[in-house]
């Protein structure tokens, strides 16, 4: 299937989990939002998916920001995880958390980790109020597609694993706990100006990783 928007396509995969896309948020977004304005932003966020840029959509309070990036994901029948970021969340609730089970432990990874191998779109929330104890684990993902997880597990961005791949068996990358990162990965963030609201100016090479837009308020006519 190809989705177009305006004058850019870009052809779309079916999802191995349809019930991990979101449904029903673009004819909302379409209503309070305005059909011309909302297709400037999902044009622009479908170049940067061309791109294999990460985005960043910046606003003031509200929803608005989380429902057009639903859209987007709905339009192009993307599979979504979602992190919302506090001055809690540790390194384990990006990378994976111990849990025990039939009186065994075992490590669940998290919504990041899960985005990453099975190429869904990661929406992380509040990206201003990241604390700095998880800011080298954002970057890494972010620039370099790499994850070193407690398990012993290493995340490889494709190329790269790829590029093993002509020289080492599939069997070696297993035993070396080596796990591929899909192209299809991407990173939708959603903050707010700081320092005017509640947060953190955001770190420089976190702010680097992105490709940024502001959504603005809604017309008095869509209210």
């Amino acid at each position: 299937m190809i989705v177009t928007i305006g004058n850019v396509s870009k052809p779309v995969k079916s999802p191995q989990k349809p019930e991990y896309v979101p449904k029903k948020y673009l004819l909302n977004t379409s209503t309070q939002e305005g059909d011309a304005s909302m297709l400037k932003h999902l044009k622009w966020m479908l170049q940067k998916d061309i791109l294999s840029q990460d985005i960043f959509l910046i606003g003031g309070p509200g929803t608005r920001r989380r429902k057009l990036a639903l859209a987007f994901l709905e339009v192009t029948d993307r599979e979504v995880e979602f992190i919302a970021l506090s001055r809690d969340t540790t390194e384990a609730d990006l990378k994976q958390r111990r849990e025990i089970k039939s009186g065994t432990a075992y490590y669940h990874d998290q919504s990041a980790v899960r985005a990453a191998t099975n190429g869904r779109i990661l929406i992380i929330e509040g990206v201003e109020k990241a604390e700095r104890n998880v800011l080298p684990v954002l970057n890494n993902l972010l620039e370099n597609r790499e994850m070193h997880l407690e398990d012993g597990r290493f995340l490889v961005p494709a190329l790269r694993y790829d590029k093993l791949l002509e020289t080492y068996s599939q069997e070696e990358l297993d035993n070396w706990k080596l796990v591929r990162v899909s192209e299809d990965f991407r990173v939708i963030a959603l903050g707010m100006p700081a320092p005017r609201y509640p947060g953190h100016p955001l770190d420089p090479p976190l702010r680097s990783r992105f490709q940024a837009r502001h959504i603005p308020p809604p017309s008095f006519r869509f209210l």
